[in-house]
């Protein structure tokens, strides 16, 4: 497992030059990828932002490439730490697929959704993943993305998730990357397709802060 640590990287705008500025950033982080032996296998598990690739968008097939990785998909919409979904359930529900995958990495993204929830379930059902995972994929590299501020969410709510999943990533000794620290996305600036997901542009620039804050890591 990886030393803990926040990271982040400053949010970009979205006009057409600095939507070059992202391609170029993404690019680069491509062809700094090691190009020896086979690319990582790189589960994602997440909620609606990490299913939105499902068709090819999204923000998982920028970030996989430029780290050079191979993708492998565990989002499902509406779902959390502790927010299930119809016909679905919360993260830890999809930890034996996860498994199946026998993923190099995982990145658990989110999630939002577990706004309104007790953040002391939240609390344990990160604790309860994060074992589960360093049990049943102790060779993978574990990383936890915690949530965007979306315009349409509570600050204050996002940031007690914030707290209990950097504190328990730390105790896990996980990589914590922290969207909101470092201010991606930030609801201003015309990325956003409704009050809480991200538009193309949006999850385009989402791709290229991951790529780099993953760099950061030394990842």
């Amino acid at each position: 497992m990886a030393l803990s640590c926040a990271v982040g990287l400053l949010l970009a705008g979205c006009s057409s030059n600095e939507d070059a500025e992202v391609a170029d950033r993404t690019e680069a982080a491509s062809q700094e990828a090691d190009p020896s032996g086979p690319p990582a296998r790189a589960v994602f598990l997440g909620d609606s932002y990490t299913a939105a690739s499902d068709d090819g968008g999204g923000y998982v097939p920028a970030a996989a490439e430029g780290m050079g990785w191979t993708p492998v998909l565990a989002g499902v919409g509406s779902t959390g730490y502790v927010d299930p979904a119809p016909g679905s359930g919360p993260y830890a529900t999809r930890v034996a697929d996860v498994v199946a995958d026998e993923p190099d990495v995982v990145v658990v993204q989110g999630s939002t959704n577990d706004v309104g929830h007790p953040v002391a379930d939240v609390r344990a059902a990160a604790r309860d993943l994060y074992a589960a995972l360093g049990e049943q994929v102790p060779a993978a590299e574990v990383i936890v993305l915690g949530p965007l501020d979306p315009p349409g969410i509570d600050r204050h709510a996002v940031d007690e998730i914030r707290a209990v999943l950097s504190e328990e990533a730390d105790a896990a000794g996980l990589t914590f990357i922290d969207p909101v620290a470092e201010d991606w996305l930030g609801s201003g600036d015309g990325l956003y397709a409704d009050p809480v997901h991200p538009n193309e542009a949006g999850y385009a620039e989402f791709a290229a802060e991951l790529v780099g804050a993953l760099r950061i890591a030394g990842l």
